[in-house]
């Protein structure tokens, strides 16, 4: 019989981790994009992408009742890619491993 296995991460300090890349992202210079005139359904936006290395576990579940949860450290490293509409600040969108 095969039983099922569920993964979590948890990232260490994941809102200092939000606000370094968001300042980050914020130091490059405004090239001025988001005040370009653009249709009324659209948005212009300008974007910044920042690589940082990150530290968590993963914790590995089975539906086993007897296994303990296993879990593994890591460190990798995240391409973090972050928007700024008009009149805003930059803000986390979305992020991709790099390993």
């Amino acid at each position: 019989m095969k039983n099922a296995m569920s993964i979590t991460a948890n990232l260490h300090e994941p809102a200092l981790l939000r606000n370094v890349v968001e300042k980050l992202a914020s130091r490059h210079v405004d090239m001025g994009y988001t005040r370009v005139l653009v249709p009324n359904e659209w948005a212009a936006i300008e974007s910044s992408c920042i690589q940082a290395d990150v530290l968590g576990n993963f914790k590995l579940h089975s539906d086993n009742k007897k296994a303990e949860p296993v879990k593994i450290p890591f460190s990798g490293s995240f391409l973090f890619t972050c928007i700024k509409e008009k009149n805003s600040i930059f803000t986390l969108e979305w992020c991709a491993s790099l390993s």
